[in-house]
């Protein structure tokens, strides 16, 4: 690979071509000293490597995740190497980046990290902060001099924040941000609003979507959600908030949920598709303890609880009653 990656400028076809061999050669393995002198001294030779080398990292992120894609598998990514001053303003400098790219498109994509079905991610970010993707979820990652913002896109994320108070963390989500120092938080957006669930500290949440324009603060063991019906707020148990975050372990904890949602929240993660037509079942609470991804011991669990069987149709299992048993 070592042909691959020269020190001219070139065409915009050859930028893009040396940005990627150096955007795979720092995947596969840490620079040397000298290789890394030598891609220090590319970028600085035209603006244009820069804006090409960042495009390369954000496909890279999504061309990497597809490795990851065995169900119910969780990719603990490597803490990063301390990163160089050009480094952390190309990934802080979106708009700038959308000049590079010729296209404001690609503003829209920087900083891009995806998860899909069955995948978890942990990421050390720049500052020492940690963010787990759960499956099937995005965010934005928009770091800049006065504030580091994350926008999350879809799903869910879990924020582990390092301190700066200088520096503000906030999580943005559909009108909603969420404003943290030192503290472990999860956002996601649901079908009911955008759920802020805090593990550890103290939040405060604002914008439009919080129903107020003072912010609103969560502590330890709270949840707010913005949901179309109005914002609210609840105190969790302790045990009620372990089972929210048991995702980030690869496991997946039902204490008394609706069997219907359970199976909502297992088909995040597995290509097998749990089914319950029946109303009176899916109303039904469950408990069970289940990893990532399989879809057919929590069928075959429900159905042995609730004295049912699983139909296989194609990529659904369907959880039926048995003729004649009695109702739960």
């Amino acid at each position: 690979m070592e042909d691959s990656v020269s020190a001219g400028s070139g065409n915009g076809a050859d930028v893009d071509a040396q940005a990627t061999a150096w955007v795979v050669r720092s995947a596969e393995r840490p620079l040397g000293s000298a290789e890394q002198r030598q891609l220090d001294a590319w970028l600085e030779t035209d603006s244009r490597h820069l804006g090409a080398y960042v495009r390369a990292q954000a496909i890279w992120l999504d061309i990497d995740r597809v490795a990851a894609l065995d169900s119910g598998t969780v990719r603990e990514v490597p803490e990063p190497v301390r990163q160089r001053p050009w480094r952390r303003y190309a990934m802080a400098a979106s708009v700038a980046l959308a000049a590079f790219a010729g296209t404001a498109a690609y503003d829209h994509l920087a900083g891009r990290i995806s998860t899909d079905r069955g995948e978890v991610r942990r990421i050390a970010l720049d500052d020492g902060s940690v963010l787990t993707l759960n499956g099937n979820s995005a965010v934005q990652i928009r770091y800049e001099e006065d504030i580091r913002r994350v926008i999350l896109r879809r799903g869910e994320a879990s924020f582990e924040v390092a301190h700066n108070k200088e520096r503000p963390f906030v999580v943005s989500a559909e009108g909603l941000d969420v404003r943290a120092v030192g503290t472990e938080f999860i956002v996601g957006i649901e079908d009911d609003g955008v759920e802020v669930t805090v593990e550890e500290g103290v939040v405060a949440v604002g914008g439009k979507a919080s129903g107020s324009t003072q912010p609103r603060y969560v502590r330890r063991n709270e949840q707010f959600v913005s949901a179309t019906t109005g914002p609210r707020k609840a105190v969790l148990d302790p045990a009620d908030v372990e089972r929210r975050i048991a995702w980030r372990n690869g496991m997946l904890v039902f204490n008394g949920q609706q069997l219907g949602a359970a199976a909502a929240e297992v088909n995040r993660y597995s290509s097998l598709r749990v089914v319950i037509d029946d109303p009176t079942l899916a109303r039904a609470e469950f408990v069970g303890v289940f990893k990532l991804g399989d879809a057919q011991a929590f069928a075959g669990a429900a159905a042995q609880a609730f004295n049912g069987e699983v139909v296989r149709r194609g990529n659904d299992l369907v959880l039926v009653r048995q003729q004649n048993s009695p109702s739960h």
